[in-house]
């Protein structure tokens, strides 16, 4: 639903809501991000010497199991949330 060129629901981290615009800005902005991690895949296996040297690599890039099945079965992977942060959140001392 949307009221005035804004998504309803679709709110930022500070509460201003987003406009169809952005919103569309941003899941095509995810779908290129997966296009170029499929093709980061591609790259490496080709240029890799044997499969522990491409299993490194695309663990220092971050790319994850499921975007590697992705590139071998050449399917497209769809968009998904940003990943986790793996840094651990400090906890204020009370």
């Amino acid at each position: 639903m949307t009221i005035a060129g804004i998504r309803v629901g679709s709110m930022s981290v500070d509460g201003t809501p987003i406009s169809q615009t952005d919103v569309a800005r941003i899941e095509a902005e995810e779908k290129l991000h997966v296009e170029m991690q499929v093709r980061t895949v591609r790259v490496v296996a080709s240029a890799a010497r044997d499969a522990q040297e491409c299993r490194s690599i695309l663990d220092m890039l971050g790319i994850d199991k499921a975007t590697v099945v992705a590139a071998r079965e050449g399917r497209p992977l769809p968009p998904t949330s940003p990943a986790p942060s793996r840094r651990k959140r400090r906890v204020a001392a009370a």
